[in-house]
């Protein structure tokens, strides 16, 4: 699964500094009045921390990012101009985030596969109305998804696509065990490789099932 290359990889040190300079510049901080204490504030949630990164936040970076690459995408490897330079820190400033957070994100979208999944999930367009992709509900997909786990773990030790009787014994089991009726289980199968959208539902439950059972 292709993952989004880290930021750093994409902008100069020069533009951040830029994009940073900008938001320093447009930044007022708080001062109290005089003879006013400032009030008592709890601790600042860590910025690094992708469990904080709000739906809000992942789409501004997507859309500032998506700039960023089409500037990047023209250098073949070349140092940008300044003028590229500007447009990349731009794209930063203009989004909405600071330079520590979109830095954050890009981090954890290049390290972490479920704020990637998040990411790519927000951006999938959605099922056709009335299709089955449509009528696909969170628990189903869930029950779908933890079943091809299981079904994955099995097949992986398949040997020359011939499993044995013990090993589909498990894969029927798998199947049977999620919940599903076999015939709703294959229309979900069905519809998760044919619907961009709910294909990407399913991988975004697939990499939370995964960091949980880590």
């Amino acid at each position: 699964m292709m993952r989004a290359p880290r930021f750093a990889l994409l902008v100069s040190a020069a533009a951040l500094a830029t994009a940073a300079a900008a938001q320093a510049q447009t930044a007022t901080p708080y001062q109290p009045a005089s003879g006013q204490t400032t009030p008592t504030q709890a601790a600042p949630a860590d910025p690094n921390d992708p469990s904080t990164f709000t739906d809000e936040e992942l789409r501004k970076y997507d859309a500032a990012i998506t700039r960023v690459r089409a500037v990047s995408d023209t250098l073949n490897g070349a140092q940008p101009t300044p003028e590229q330079q500007a447009e990349m820190a731009a794209a930063v400033q203009e989004s909405g985030l600071e330079v520590v957070r979109f830095n954050a994100i890009s981090r954890a979208a290049a390290d972490n596969p479920v704020i990637d999944a998040r990411i790519r999930a927000m951006k999938a367009p959605p099922p056709v109305p009335g299709s089955v992709a449509a009528g696909v509900s969170e628990a189903e997909l869930t029950q779908f998804v933890q079943a091809m786990e299981k079904i994955r773990a099995v097949t992986a030790n398949v040997q020359n696509g011939q499993a044995t009787p013990e090993q589909s014994a498990q894969l029927t089991a798998a199947v049977q065990g999620s919940g599903l009726a076999v015939d709703r289980f294959n229309a979900i199968a069905a519809a998760v490789s044919q619907d961009p959208g709910l294909r990407a539902r399913a991988e975004l439950i697939g990499a939370r099932y995964q960091a949980a059972s880590q």
